[in-house]
Formats: structure tokens, sequence, C-alpha cells
């Protein structure tokens, strides 16, 4: 059950820093922050932290708020993207771009681009990359993916109950590591990169970091 922001909102913004899923969002001049009720994980963090209590679960709101839900729901279905997932070319060039920076580094790695439903698009590994990166990358392109948030955000997360709890519900696949980033376009999530296998997590996230590069140059 989703929690939704209702009209007392004033536009703090401290829920959007707690948001584990990053599934609050605005757009320049809107009164109010929005929840996406296709995203909430119900973890009522940002219940917790409001300052005007302005946040509540769908099934809890007040009557004279009911219009709400309806509005948190509609300002997402107005303003995601319709599009579709990374373009398979794209994917495998990301994927290029990601061993290349590894290799001018030093560096033997793995990486996994994923769609927005965490469905493997391009995968690849390095020679001399450990067999197990394979795996690892994809987790941490699925966890992007699923969570809308780089993976490295989830590092502080790691022992949360909740996030234990997804983890076994989406069978052992969600893994809160660096090294995983989530692909937007507008507030939309389009896809995810997964790269492991580096000495130390910084390295894979910037090998990702390179093959965003990509996306960015061909407009995205």
């Amino acid at each position: 059950m989703p929690y939704v922001i209702t009209s007392l909102c004033t536009n703090d913004g401290a829920c959007v820093e707690v948001c584990p899923v990053a599934c609050i969002h605005t757009t320049p001049g809107a009164s109010q922050f929005y929840i996406d009720p296709d995203v909430c994980i119900d973890c009522e963090q940002c219940e917790i932290v409001c300052p005007v209590d302005a946040i509540f679960k769908d099934v809890d709101i007040p009557v004279e708020h009911a219009a709400s839900i309806d509005l948190n729901a509609g300002f997402f279905r107005r303003h995601k993207a319709v599009r579709g997932p990374v373009p398979v070319q794209s994917a495998w060039e990301m994927v290029h771009r990601a061993h290349a920076y590894a290799e001018a580094n030093g560096l033997k790695v793995a990486t996994v681009v994923v769609d927005e439903a965490g469905c493997p698009i391009a995968a690849g590994r390095m020679g001399g990359a450990d067999p197990s990166a394979a795996e690892l990358a994809f987790n941490k392109a699925y966890t992007a993916a699923a969570f809308q948030v780089a993976t490295a955000e989830l590092v502080p997360q790691a022992r949360q109950p909740w996030l234990w709890s997804l983890a076994i519900s989406h069978h052992g696949r969600i893994m809160p590591a660096a090294g995983g980033i989530a692909i937007a376009e507008g507030i939309a999530i389009i896809g995810a990169i997964g790269v492991a296998g580096a000495h130390r997590a910084e390295q894979d996230i910037l090998c990702g970091q390179a093959a965003l590069a990509v996306l960015e140059s061909a407009g995205h």
C-alpha cells in the first residue's frame, strides 16, 4: 500500500532525501511533491520525516485529502516518459565503453545493462575478470533498476529489515553494493547498468559512469 502526499505539503523535500527507491518527485512551479504509487515500497520513511504531517498511507488518508490519491498517481501518468528501454545498440556500446575504461586503468570487470524491469539487454565479461563478476554485475544492475537509484546509496541501508525482506522476495537479486547506476530519462527510469570485478567499489562506479557517456552523447 503506497504512501500519498497531500496538499499540506510545503515542498520541504525532506522526504526525497530519505526515500530508498527515489519515487518522490515534483516539477518546477508545482505546489507539492508527489509519490509514485507503482514504485513506493511502503517503508514509511517519508511519513516519519515530514515536518508538516502531509504524508499518509493511502488506506489511512483523511477523507478531506482523499483526492490526493488520484493527484499523486496522475502526476506520474503525465510526466513519465513514454518510451522503451535503453536501445540494444546503445546498451552494447555501454558495455564496451565500461570495459575500455577498465582496460585503460588496469582493471578486469564484467558489465550488465538491464531494462527498467531488470531484464538483461547486454552483458559482457572481460578476459581475466573473475567468473563471479558477471552475476554480481547483473545483481547490481537489477537492484539499481528496482530501487531506481545508484546502489551506492543503498549501502547504508544494507542491514535494514525491510531491505532484507525485499532481497528474499527478489530471490537474492537485491544487492546493496556500489557499482549499479539507474538510467533515467526525465523522471522515468529506462534501465540500469551494473559493473563488478574492480579492486575497489569506487572503480566499479567509475566504469559505469564512463559507460553512461554513451547515452549522454546520444542526447538521452
